[in-house]
C-alpha cells in the first residue's frame, strides 16, 4: 500500500501521509486500468485535493495529459475505471472529474468514451461504462447499422471533361495534361511533373481534383506545393504555371503547404487561393500568399469561412476588405451576401484546424450541430434531428478511423441518443 488509510463506518479518512511521485504514478496507473483497491482510490482522492502548489500537482499535470494525448494513438489501451466509492456518498464522483472541477482549464480523459459536457461556465466530465470497447466493437463491415469512416477517394477531372477515379486507378502514369505528366504515386498522391520535350509545354489546361463526402486526398501541384482536400471539397488548378502569379480554385476544405518559387529577376512569384460556395453566389474571398502552410475551410453549411495559418504570412481578402495573418492567427469571413467591411482575425489552436489532416475530429466546446456537420461529411450520411436539437458543448479527439457507431457512441455518454438507419443518423436528446 502507498499509504495508510483508516476506515471508520465505510467512509475512509482523509488525514494521510504525502505520497511520493513513484507512489502517485503507481496509483493513476492502475486507476486509468481500473485496478485501483478502495483504499487506493481514496489515497488518489485524497493526494489531489492536497497537490495544489506542491511538487506532485506537476506529476499530476503530466499524467493526466500523458493519458489525453495518449488516447488519440493506442484507444484501447486505457480501460474505463469503475469510479464511484459504493461505501460513501461523499466520493461517487470519479477522480478526473474531482480534479476537473478544481482545476478547469486542463484537458482530461481517462478512457476512449469520456467528453467534457461544458454548459453554464462549467465543466461537466461526464463518465459511463460502455457495453463494448470502442475499440473492439462487433459492427462488421457492411453492417447496415453502422457506417464506415472515409478514405482516399477522389475523382481527377482532365482538361477535355474526362475523369479518372483515383482509388481505382493504378500507381504510375495516368495521363499528359499541357506541359505536365499526371501520375498517381505508391503513396496514394497525384502528382504534377514537367514532362520531358517542347511538344506541348507552351499550352496550358486545367485540371479539377474532387473528393466525395467519405473521402480525402493528397496532391502535388507543377510547381511542388502540396494541397491536401479534405471530404466533399474541390480544387481546381492549371497544369503548368507561367507568368508571375499561381492561382488556384478551390471548394470545402484544404490545406496547403506552397512552395517558394522566383522568377528570371529574382522576384518571388505569389500564390493566390480564390475559394467561393460550391453553389455559386455570395460567400467568396481570396488568400494571398509567398511560401506558407494554412488552411482554409470554406464549407458551405459552416457559418463562416475560416483561413488559418500555421507558417509563413497571407492576405485574406473579400470584396473592400482585407486583413494580413502572422502564424497562429484565423480570419473569419461571414458566408452572408453583404459586403465585408472588415475581416475578424484571432488567435486560435491551429491544431483544432488541421486535426482532418492528421485524422483525428477535433472538438473544443463544439456544439451537436457543428459535430454533426463533419460526421455527415466524413462518413456520407444524413442528419436528422428528432425533435429538440440537443444542447450542450462538447471537448474531444476521437480518431477519423472509428466506424460511425463508435464515433456516435463517444456522444451518447453524455446523454444524446442515436440510431443508424442505413445511411441516415438520427439524433435526440
Amino acid at each position: 500500500m502507498p499509504a495508510r488509510i483508516s476506515t471508520k463506518g465505510g467512509i475512509f479518512n482523509t488525514k494521510i501521509m504525502a505520497l511520493s511521485k513513484e507512489q502517485l504514478e503507481d496509483l493513476y496507473n492502475k486507476y486509468v486500468q481500473n485496478q485501483c483497491t478502495q483504499e487506493e482510490l481514496q489515497a488518489l482522492i485524497n493526494e489531489l485535493g492536497e497537490s495544489e502548489g506542491t511538487e506532485n500537482e506537476e506529476t499530476i499535470t503530466r499524467l493526466f495529459d500523458r493519458t489525453w494525448d495518449g488516447l488519440e494513438v493506442f484507444p484501447d489501451k486505457y480501460k474505463l475505471p469503475d469510479l464511484s466509492l459504493p461505501e460513501s456518498n461523499d466520493y461517487e464522483s470519479p477522480v478526473i472529474e474531482m480534479y476537473s472541477s478544481k482545476r478547469r482549464w486542463m484537458r482530461i480523459a481517462a478512457a476512449a468514451s469520456i467528453l467534457l459536457l461544458i454548459t453554464a461556465g462549467a465543466y461537466w466530465l461526464m463518465v459511463r461504462t460502455p457495453k463494448t470497447d470502442l475499440a473492439t466493437t462487433n459492427n462488421k463491415p457492411g453492417d447496415t447499422t453502422d457506417v464506415q469512416p472515409g478514405g482516399n477517394k477522389a475523382i481527377l477531372t482532365l482538361a477535355d471533361n474526362s475523369t479518372i477515379i483515383l482509388d481505382s486507378a493504378a500507381n504510375g502514369t495516368l495521363a499528359k495534361q499541357g506541359g505536365s505528366v499526371v501520375s498517381k504515386t505508391k503513396d496514394g498522391e497525384l502528382e504534377y511533373k514537367k514532362a520531358t520535350g517542347n511538344g506541348q509545354s507552351a499550352i496550358v489546361t486545367y485540371n479539377t481534383l474532387s473528393t466525395p463526402r467519405g473521402g480525402q486526398y493528397q496532391l502535388v501541384l507543377p510547381d511542388g506545393s502540396k494541397v491536401w482536400l479534405n471530404a466533399a471539397s474541390s480544387v481546381r488548378y492549371p497544369t503548368a504555371f507561367t507568368g508571375n502569379e499561381r492561382r488556384v480554385e478551390i471548394t470545402g476544405e484544404a490545406y496547403f503547404e506552397v512552395n517558394k518559387v522566383f522568377d528570371e529577376k529574382g522576384h518571388k512569384k505569389t500564390f493566390a487561393v480564390d475559394f467561393h460556395p460550391s453553389t455559386g453566389g455570395a460567400g467568396g474571398g481570396r488568400v494571398e500568399v509567398l511560401g506558407t502552410h494554412f488552411n482554409i475551410n470554406a464549407y458551405d453549411d459552416e457559418p463562416a469561412i475560416k483561413t488559418t495559418l500555421l507558417e509563413g504570412s497571407v492576405k485574406v481578402s473579400k470584396d473592400a476588405a482585407s486583413a494580413l495573418l502572422k502564424p497562429g492567427q484565423q480570419a473569419s469571413l461571414s458566408q452572408s451576401s453583404q459586403k465585408s467591411q472588415t475581416i475578424p482575425v484571432q488567435t486560435v489552436d491551429v491544431e483544432e484546424a488541421i486535426a482532418w489532416k492528421e485524422g483525428l475530429f477535433y472538438f473544443d466546446n463544439a456544439d451537436i450541430q457543428t459535430i454533426m456537420r463533419q460526421v455527415a461529411r466524413w462518413y456520407d450520411v444524413q442528419v436528422v434531428y428528432e425533435g429538440k436539437i440537443p444542447s450542450g458543448h462538447y471537448r474531444g479527439k476521437p480518431s477519423m478511423n472509428l466506424t460511425a457507431v463508435q464515433m456516435l457512441k463517444i456522444v451518447e455518454y453524455s446523454g444524446v441518443k442515436f440510431r443508424i438507419e442505413n445511411k441516415k443518423i438520427i439524433i435526440s436528446e
